[in-house]
């Protein structure tokens, strides 16, 4: 009886070189390393963001700012305004990431931020013109200035002209696929409408598109 209580005692720890009743010691995982960050998906990445990896959020803005940004600058048609949609779009992302959950819909996501951050800022820029109108409209009680010329860099391009004709929701459809490069499912995943509306809202959008610029208006 006492060799087999000795050989129970040997196999109940065959291989693994601790003794019986013994607590293994847990073992944490690793953070991935910076190398590795790139490879990861944009989910994997947002989750390491929350837990503390700031390197991991880093990554996941180096990877979709130049699109955000191409989105903004169609969508406001002035690189400053563009430029700081792009870092709010960023900052409102930053601000959600305690309640982000992974759905393998994070550009649909963050779309949906940088266009609801566009929005805000044409408001804003509306509202900014309006109380200039009406500065100008005041009687003047203070000697002429010299009027000041404002120039731009470069001269608006025909498409950006172009596209100010079409409806708002053709043009949220259009750049959101060739200025962001969505999908049709990633877009009707940001704006909350069917496929099948964002492919008639981007047809008839393009359709406008070509009789503009070809200078047909009918």
């Amino acid at each position: 009886m006492a060799g087999r209580s000795e050989s129970s005692r040997g196999n109940g720890v065959a291989g693994t070189g601790e003794q019986e009743g013994s607590v293994v010691p847990f073992r944490r995982e690793a953070p991935p390393s910076a190398r590795d960050l790139p490879t990861l998906e944009d989910d994997e990445l947002m989750l390491l963001a929350r837990g503390g990896v700031r390197a991991a959020f880093d990554a996941l803005v180096r990877r979709h700012q130049p699109a955000v940004l191409g989105f903004a600058s169609k969508q406001l048609g002035h690189p400053e305004a563009a430029r700081d949609a792009t870092q709010n779009t960023f900052l409102g992302l930053f601000r959600y990431l305690p309640k982000y959950r992974p759905q393998d819909k994070f550009r649909a996501f963050l779309f949906r931020i940088a266009l609801n951050e566009c929005r805000m800022a044409k408001r804003s820029a509306s509202r900014a013109a309006g109380a200039m109108t009406r500065l100008k409209a005041e009687p003047r009680t203070t000697p002429e200035l010299p009027t000041e010329q404002v120039l731009t860099s470069e001269r608006l391009r025909e498409v950006g002209v172009a596209l100010r004709v079409l409806k708002r929701k053709q043009r949220d459809v259009v750049l959101l696929r060739f200025a962001a490069g969505l999908t049709y499912q990633e877009i009707a995943q940001t704006l909350g409408i069917p496929v099948g509306t964002v492919k008639s809202r981007l047809f008839n959008g393009l359709a406008r598109l070509h009789a503009e610029l070809k200078g047909d208006r009918s």
